[in-house]
Parts: C-alpha cells; sequence; structure tokens
C-alpha cells in the first residue's frame, strides 16, 4: 500500500516538474498570466480620443490636486514615483494634499482588492479615486497605468486599428474579459494624434491577461502580433511610458504650440512640420522640438552619437547585399538609408545575441531595438536573447534605424541590407 502511495507521488512530482521546466523553457510566468486587475470606468458626458479620451465639459485644472488615502510608505513612494514620471515629461503638474477632499477636482489613491481608474477628469468639483490592489502599488508604472487613465490614456490595445496588429483569442475571455478587449470603434469621437500603434505602450495589456489558465498553461495566449512574432513578447511591460504614450498626452492636455487641431487631433500644415521623425513642439519652448527616441537636434534630423569603437554607422544601401556585423560591448545607433525615392531598405537578420528578456517581456532599455515604420514615435521591433532563425525587414520610409547596445563581449548582431523597389511584395 505504501509502495503503491510513493509511486502516486512520484508520477504526480515528476509531471509538476516537467510542467514547470516546459514553462520556464516558454519563458512563461504566472504574473503574465490570468490576473489583470485593471479597470476602467468610462464617462460618457465627454469627448474621446482614440488611444486618449480629450475632456471637453470637464477639463483636469493644473495642477491637479491629489491625497494618498493610505499611508502605506511602498504605496506612497511608488505614488510619488509614477506622479513625478508624468511631470518630468509632460505638462502635467501635481500638488499633493495632506487629507482628504471632495469640493474640488483631484485624484484619491486609495487600496483596494484590485486596480482602476476612470477615463478623464469625472467631476468639475470633486474628486475622484484611483483603487490600487498590493500587485498593483508594488509597482510605479503599473500606478502610471491608472494615472494614464485618468489624464485620458485608453487602452493600446483597443485602438480601432488594432485588428491589423493583432490577433485576439476572444474564446479565451469571458464578459468582463471581452469589455476590456472591446475595440473603441467611434469614428465620431475617436480620433488620434498621428500616433501609430505601440506595442510596448504602458496602456498595453500582456499576451496572456484575462486568459485561460489551461491555454496559458500550454503557451496560447490571449494576444499574438500579426506582424513579427517579437511583438508578442514586448507587451505588457510596466517599466516604462513610451514615447507615444507621453505625446498623446501633451497634445490632449497642452498643445499649446498649435500643433495639432484640438477638435480632430489631426496635425495642422503638416507640408511644413519643423519637428522631423515623428517629433513635435516642445510645449515649454515651441521654437524646440521634443525628439522620438533616437534622434536629436533642433528639428530632430541627427541621429544620436554613438560611441567611437562602433566605427562607420551610416550605410546606403544598394541593389547588393551587403554584409554586416557589430559585435562586442557598446552602444551604436545605425542608420541604413537608401538615396532613390523609388526604393525601400530591407536587412536581413541571421543571428543574435541580444540582453535577456526581463520577466519574460523584451523591454526598451534592455534590447537591440529596430526602428522601421514610418511613425519614429512608435517604440522599434525589440529583439532580445539568442536568435537563429531568419528575420527580414522592410522600411516603411527610405531608412532603418537599429539601436545596438552589446552588454557584453559576447554581444552580436548579423545582418545583410540593400534597396528595393517599394513595390515588391
Amino acid at each position: 500500500m505504501k509502495l503503491t502511495i510513493y509511486i502516486y507521488i512520484s508520477i504526480v512530482i515528476f509531471f509538476i516538474s516537467i510542467i514547470i521546466f516546459w514553462i520556464k523553457s516558454r519563458k512563461l510566468y504566472f504574473k503574465q498570466s490570468l490576473a489583470n486587475y485593471d479597470e476602467v470606468f468610462t464617462n460618457y458626458h465627454v469627448n474621446f480620443k482614440r488611444e486618449i479620451l480629450k475632456d471637453q465639459n470637464y477639463p483636469w485644472k493644473l495642477p491637479i490636486k491629489y491625497y494618498i488615502q493610505d499611508k502605506d510608505k511602498v504605496m506612497e513612494t511608488n505614488v510619488k514615483h509614477a506622479i513625478l514620471e508624468i511631470e518630468k515629461y509632460t505638462c502635467i503638474k501635481f500638488e499633493e494634499q495632506q487629507k482628504f477632499f471632495n469640493n474640488s477636482q483631484g485624484l484619491i489613491f486609495k487600496k483596494g482588492l484590485s486596480c482602476y481608474s476612470f477615463y478623464g477628469a469625472q467631476f468639475k468639483e470633486n474628486s475622484q479615486e484611483i483603487q490600487l490592489s498590493s500587485k498593483c502599488y508594488i509597482n510605479p508604472y503599473i500606478i502610471l497605468h491608472e494615472i494614464g487613465h485618468a489624464l485620458g490614456l485608453m487602452h493600446e490595445h483597443a485602438r480601432m486599428a488594432r485588428d491589423k496588429y493583432i490577433k485576439v483569442d476572444e474564446s479565451q475571455l469571458d464578459d468582463y474579459g471581452r469589455e476590456n478587449f472591446r475595440i473603441r470603434d467611434n469614428t465620431t469621437y475617436y480620433k488620434n494624434y498621428s500616433t501609430a500603434y505601440d506595442y510596448a505602450s504602458i496602456m498595453h495589456y500582456g499576451p496572456y491577461d484575462f486568459g485561460s489558465f489551461w491555454k496559458w498553461l500550454f503557451g496560447y495566449p490571449v494576444m499574438e502580433s500579426k506582424l513579427y512574432q517579437q511583438y508578442t513578447w514586448m507587451m505588457g511591460q510596466h517599466e516604462k511610458a513610451t514615447f507615444n504614450d507621453y505625446k498623446r498626452i501633451n497634445l490632449a492636455h497642452c498643445n499649446w504650440c498649435g500643433f495639432v487641431n484640438n477638435d480632430t487631433g489631426e496635425i495642422i500644415n503638416k507640408d511644413s512640420i519643423k519637428c522631423k521623425n515623428s517629433g513635435y513642439p516642445d510645449f515649454r519652448d515651441c521654437s524646440k522640438c521634443i525628439c522620438s527616441t533616437g534622434y536629436t537636434g533642433q528639428n530632430c534630423t541627427e541621429i544620436i552619437k554613438s560611441e567611437e569603437k562602433c566605427g562607420n554607422t551610416t550605410f546606403i544601401a544598394n541593389e547588393t547585399r551587403i554584409p554586416l556585423i557589430f559585435s562586442l560591448k557598446m552602444k551604436c545607433y545605425i542608420q541604413f538609408k537608401t538615396t532613390n525615392n523609388d526604393t525601400k531598405v530591407e536587412i536581413s537578420i541571421s543571428y543574435i545575441n541580444a540582453p535577456p528578456y526581463k520577466n519574460g517581456i523584451c523591454v526598451e532599455s534592455s534590447a537591440f531595438q529596430i526602428k522601421y515604420r514610418r511613425d519614429r514615435g512608435a517604440t522599434g521591433l525589440l529583439l532580445c536573447g539568442h536568435h537563429s532563425r531568419h528575420l527580414t525587414i522592410t522600411s516603411e520610409s527610405k531608412t532603418i534605424l537599429l539601436f545596438y547596445e552589446g552588454i557584453d563581449n559576447h554581444s552580436f548582431i548579423t545582418l545583410s541590407y540593400h534597396e528595393i523597389k517599394k513595390n515588391k511584395n
């Protein structure tokens, strides 16, 4: 009898060990799956913009007052960290209050069983809550996600054009999950600020959020990229808000330079844009630009300088396929471009040994990044870990920008580049 019990226990332990090994080998983590504690509530008396809600009835009055109701040291520290990040990159300013208030606009941060925030300002003369569970206030960038909702940011995976970029397995979702993935498709109210879909947005859920346990266990995500598979592993990061996240906030709340039409969100005078490469006028000084990642200069036309040991970092593509290797520990900003208006750049990556994933997610601070899309404000394709699979990337314009950041002497990327005709499929 005892022998039988020991055999059963051994079998159970064996299969559990196999499952754990399999999960780790596929870079799946419990915190990526099932439990997403984010909830949002919509006020239907305000005017929405795609990705961001434009408050017309009750615009936020700056500075935004806030009060941390539960004096948990970790929660207080992380709320203030999130607020400082927003103040650093946007025109939004906050003012801490020393006691609860409900006689003026503002935010009340309190503990709860889940994370939730309203979209936009709800009241003209009253405060509104942001509730944070222990699984949310442990990370300042999850808190930033919730403050983003209060400032009007919508979920990235709820964009009208999202079906061009991701596939959603709705069979895994219950009614609550489906609501969190519902596309905001009212073209009268949902406009954009000329920002492209950003897989790394702080407002994007992870690939396994709200999914079925069993499908997660066997590696079936709720969301996956329709473009490059590597985009799937960029979703759900809680390390930083992206350039386009902050760009949307600034253009919605402080379009003081008149860069966009306040009613439509469209850029005014596209043919005479001063700030290039998806930059936009600096709200602090309209004669300057806020440049997208990788670009600098008065008009965002310059590429950030590479380390000297990178050598040549500008390559002109022609019809001949040219091989190239970057290796060792160094930081390089590499541009591939074509001089012909009727051609694009194509790069083919053979092998890479890039920085590792962080908790199963490829994040911008620790990856090789390839910016090939027309909107240079959107996070580029991030590559992490070791790859030996062939990857071909074609530019949407005349250039590709590669950020190579080797973290040690084992880092490398092997590729080739050439130009192709624009009409080539």
